[in-house]
């Protein structure tokens, strides 16, 4: 192996934790992974530490890198009043954008080491909720300064998308998994029975995973079967085909550059080089975009991120994709060039290893940091916030990077993707053919009023919520009805929030 760029950014540690008794609190879990990230290296570099970096997550803290810094331990906390902290927007990709951000920082010599980490307790709030308790928090004073914000405040939904129920993940990208299954004519049976195969493949690899949530396999008949404990959630999707978020999962990264690392005495092998970094965002309105089942962001994204390392996808020997829904692997495969016999996960994806929100990359990172050290292996992972709105993507290897490390902003490249019209004041909007749909469920298996994806002559999409049972059950039996006339009642003006449809 030769020598890499004494600036070059490594990560010489991850570490990370779960909590099975629903008692969990966010802070002392980041602080959990990150101690035992330190001690992982014989804690050799506390007195380096300059910034604890935390992704946000759904907990209320403002600034949680100064509560981690606070009570890491004592041959870090020493130094706790000088450590500077960040703190993420919300999104999928905020991890991978936040180790991008922070391996800029080191290269540049800004900070001599950080720590990366994040938590989420969600089944805590579940399990708090349902005995009518209050989750309980650190208390947290307001010393005068708040943490660094890291990452683009786009918004990533508007009232349009909340009146017509759009702005549900679950609810969005099962109208995406529709559009796909027409794009490959496949019948609603074989399509649901290929998705399931892949999350099957993943439970397998979730398995092989010691910090997975689930570990015991699953196979394809028991993920695309409704039952009770696998209730439909929004057509195709059966629970078992969505993000698990009732998990408390934690983690967190050691960082510094590779001159840092092997001054402290660590080897080569004991380091995972951060080789590129990438981030840019489709069109945030979702309803303007082109087409729903594609992400110029995320080829853009990628190409960058494989250009800016050195490489092309065929040097990359594992991915790990954002895996909330398998529509979104599907689309991530197609613009990033991966056949669909490469696995798309290192972890297990967020329905077995734990979709723990944004903290899923954080994990994520962990893993394949775990997967990658002491090897010539190189791995790309991908992050998604919102709607395919948000996109990241991140390069690490064992192996001596090819170029120095630069985090790549392509959004230039995308600013001038085509878009949709929408309707315009004075205009309206009568009929339509439909481009796709869904069917939520609730918890009791009780099919919602299909939500409708649909198009006009002009090329306008309108979100449109089809409740007459009648359609509803069409929709329900896999008939394939894109591009099926449907007449919407009252016309759509550029004011609408929630408009009805009636199949013709």
């Amino acid at each position: 192996m030769n020598a890499a760029d004494p600036n070059h950014p490594v990560i010489v540690s991850s570490a990370a934790v779960e909590n099975r008794e629903a008692d969990a609190e966010p802070i002392s879990m980041m602080v959990s992974a990150s101690a035992k990230a330190l001690r992982s290296i014989g804690n050799v570099l506390d007195s380096e530490i300059d910034a604890v970096h935390v992704v946000k997550g759904i907990w209320p803290y403002t600034n949680p890198g100064r509560l981690v810094a606070d009570r890491l331990p004592a041959s870090v906390l020493s130094r706790s009043p000088t450590i500077s902290s960040a703190l993420t927007r919300m999104g999928g990709n905020a991890p991978y954008d936040l180790v991008s951000h922070t391996a800029e920082a080191i290269a540049a010599g800004e900070f001599r080491a950080a720590i990366v980490c994040g938590a989420e307790t969600m089944r805590t709030r579940r399990s708090d909720k349902a005995a009518g308790r209050k989750s309980p928090y650190l208390p947290e004073t307001d010393d005068g300064e708040g943490p660094d914000i890291i990452g683009d405040d786009i918004a990533l939904s508007d009232d349009v998308d909340a009146a017509a129920r759009v702005d549900h993940p679950v609810h969005f990208y099962a109208m995406v998994e529709n559009r796909l299954r027409q794009q490959r004519r496949e019948s609603y049976e074989s399509h649901v029975g290929r998705i399931a195969a892949m999350w099957a493949e993943a439970s397998e690899i979730a398995a092989d995973n010691p910090s997975a949530w689930i570990q015991t396999p699953t196979d394809a008949p028991m993920i695309a079967t409704a039952s009770e404990s696998n209730r439909l959630v929004s057509s195709p999707y059966t629970k078992l085909l969505t993000s698990n978020i009732n998990v408390d999962q934690g983690a967190a990264l050691v960082m510094t550059s590779y001159r840092r690392a092997q001054a402290a005495g660590l080897a080569d092998g004991e380091m995972v080089f951060v080789c590129s970094g990438a981030s840019a965002h489709d069109v945030p309105t979702i309803r303007a975009r082109e087409r729903l089942d594609r992400s110029p962001a995320i080829r853009a994204v990628g190409a960058a991120a494989l250009r800016t390392a050195g490489r092309g996808i065929a040097d990359i020997d594992r991915f790990d994709l954002y895996s909330c829904f398998p529509a979104a692997i599907q689309v991530a495969r197609f613009e990033l060039g991966i056949t669909d016999d490469q696995p798309f996960t290192m972890t297990g994806g967020m329905t077995f290893a734990g979709g723990p929100f944004n903290g899923y990359g954080t994990q994520a990172i962990a893993r394949v940091c775990e997967l990658v050290r002491g090897t010539t292996m190189t791995a790309m992972l991908t992050g998604n916030g919102g709607y395919f709105t948000k996109h990241s993507a991140l390069v690490l290897s064992g192996d001596t990077p090819h170029s120095p490390f630069a985090y790549a902003r392509p959004q230039s490249e995308l600013d001038g993707e085509p878009t949709r019209p929408i309707v315009a004041p004075g205009e309206s909007l009568t009929e339509a053919t439909i481009e796709t749909y869904t069917v939520p469920f609730d918890r009791d298996g009780v099919p919602a009023a299909a939500i409708v994806s649909a198009i006009d002559a002009r090329g306008r999409r309108v979100w449109t919520l089809a409740d007459d049972p009648a359609d509803i059950a069409r929709l329900l039996v896999g008939e394939d009805l894109f591009g099926h006339p449907i007449t919407l009642y009252p016309p759509v003006t550029d004011d609408d929030r929630s408009v009805t449809g009636k199949l013709t």
